[in-house]
């Protein structure tokens, strides 16, 4: 019989081979981007995947060359914290989110604030670009959802329903859906063809903090405060597979780019990824200080960037973990 001898961390992955542990990430992420004065709860990719956006409860909003780690520029102007941030389809401008009750757009090559829309009675918690880039969707403590046309800032749709704060927006990949969740468990689908009547999707036991959609626009992934990650299918309206795996509320889920994996990070300080196919963690990254308030993948899936509650950005080389 031959003998083999593995160290800890090829143990650990004999181990997750077996599906007797997951593995935990070795060793120190590839960047730590430093900058913000507090929290960083927001996190996005440029399409290209060579820009990253930040948001942080300094008020600030940060742009990075992720190639470098080069702080490329900061864009000032909101009163009060960024809680999220998105880039346009096309890379040339970026939306921010804020506790001071509006939505910015930036010029995201010379950072010029394009515009401010206003609109909202309460602290705006989430903001996404529609597919074609001309329009935004925005989440609201008022628990209000709004559209807005982007090249007139002119508010185009109140879609009313949820009986809490709305946390997450998410527009589906073809334009037609918009995805609301927060305080009041449910998640929302609106029918922005008005062609249906909105659909609700029961399953959290308690807040929703996170929605994405992945690239087929047939399944939506929501994350919340129940410590739950459900998948559900959009034409049944059923869920299809819940993640369980975490010790504290989930802050943020992403589908990656190819609809194989999802990633979570958590208050527990941890950030996981996920088998979607068979539902279980096939990393877990547990070298933060603080708790993970925002998930990111790469466009071409190779990363994940992660926002922290200790005011950094780390970007996560995945490449060892998912292999094809």
């Amino acid at each position: 019989m031959r003998q083999q001898v593995f160290n800890g961390l090829g143990l650990l992955v004999l181990l997750a081979g077996l599906g007797l542990v997951s593995p935990q990430a070795s060793g120190g992420p590839t960047q730590r981007l430093l900058g913000h004065q507090g929290a960083t709860i927001s996190v996005a990719w440029r399409a290209d995947g060579k820009r990253l956006a930040s948001g942080s409860i300094d008020k600030t909003i940060k742009i990075w060359e992720t190639e470098s780690g080069r702080e490329v520029r900061t864009l000032s102007g909101h009163t009060n914290y960024v809680y999220c941030v998105a880039w346009s389809p096309s890379g040339k401008k970026i939306a921010s989110a804020s506790y001071d009750k509006t939505i910015k757009v930036w010029d995201a090559e010379t950072g010029a604030n394009l515009a401010t829309l206003k609109g909202h009675t309460s602290a705006v918690m989430s903001v996404d670009w529609s597919p074609d880039g001309s329009r935004l969707a925005t989440g609201s403590q008022d628990k209000m959802v709004k559209v807005w046309e982007v090249s007139s800032g002119r508010l185009l749709k109140t879609y009313e329903g949820h009986t809490a704060l709305v946390i997450s927006v998410d527009w589906s990949p073809d334009g037609k859906k918009l995805a609301s969740g927060g305080f009041d468990n449910i998640v929302r689908v609106w029918d922005l063809t008005g062609k249906s009547e909105c659909q609700q999707l029961s399953g959290h036991t308690d807040p929703i903090e996170s929605l994405n959609w992945d690239s087929t626009g047939s399944r939506l992934a929501s994350a919340g405060r129940d410590n739950a990650i459900i998948v559900w299918d959009i034409s049944s309206g059923k869920s299809i597979r819940v993640f369980r795996g975490h010790t504290l509320r989930i802050e943020c889920v992403a589908w990656s780019p190819n609809d194989k994996q999802l990633a979570t990070g958590s208050l527990d300080r941890t950030a996981k990824v996920w088998d979607v196919a068979t539902g279980k963690v096939i990393v877990t990254y547990n070298k933060h200080t603080e708790q993970v308030r925002g998930v990111a993948w790469k466009p071409d899936g190779s990363k994940l960037a992660m926002g922290n509650a200790d005011s950094t950005v780390r970007i996560w080389d995945l490449a060892e973990y998912l292999k094809p």
